[in-house]
């Protein structure tokens, strides 16, 4: 298994500092919703009752894993095109370029308990959603047919949410495309 250090550990490292920031004293969580207040886009408690890290270590803990679930399962023949890290509590959107070969989008979450994420592709009219389970031990992998580009969108679970979303760009070898080589539109079509 092959482990990529430059980058990555970069923007983890920078992302761990902007991430401790935020952190309060004694382990409780500044600026969370009130009691029955409940989150959009992804499901598990709701901020008054989402576990939080408790320091430094304990994100570091959860970086580290889910740097290890994108490196789980990736090919030998993957080409990085782009990565990164983002807190689920601001969600992401983002537009990405298939051009010229099939890609794999890897999308891995981590939590201090449990919960999970929605993932929407959208391309053209074909628009798909997927769950994403936080600390599993792989990485959710979505492949991309070559074509034009696509949106990918995780929703902001709101204020209060501790949980890291990483996530990898890959171009691949057709021939390393397994199963449904399109989770965009689908197979069944």
């Amino acid at each position: 298994m092959r482990t990529r250090t430059g980058r990555l550990a970069a923007t983890l490292t920078a992302s761990l500092v902007a991430l401790t920031a935020g952190c309060a004293v004694d382990g409780t969580r500044q600026g969370a919703a009130p009691e029955g207040e409940t989150t959009a886009g992804a499901s598990g408690p709701g901020p008054a009752e989402t576990p939080a890290w408790q320091g430094k270590a304990d994100q570091e803990d959860a970086i580290r894993d889910a740097a290890s679930a994108l490196d789980a399962g990736e090919s030998e023949g993957a080409r990085r095109i782009d990565e990164g890290m983002v807190r689920l509590s601001e969600g992401l959107t983002w537009t990405l370029s298939a051009d010229g070969a099939p890609h794999t989008l890897a999308v891995t979450c981590q939590a201090p308990g449990p919960r999970s994420l929605t993932l929407t592709l959208t391309r053209g009219s074909a628009h798909s959603e997927w769950d994403v389970t936080c600390g599993d031990r792989e990485a959710d992998r979505f492949a991309v047919p070559a074509g034009s580009t696509f949106t990918a969108h995780i929703p902001a679970a709101g204020p209060g949410v501790d949980a890291l979303v990483l996530w990898r760009f890959d171009a691949e070898d057709p021939a390393d495309v397994d199963g449904c080589p399109d989770d965009i539109a689908g197979c069944d079509t």
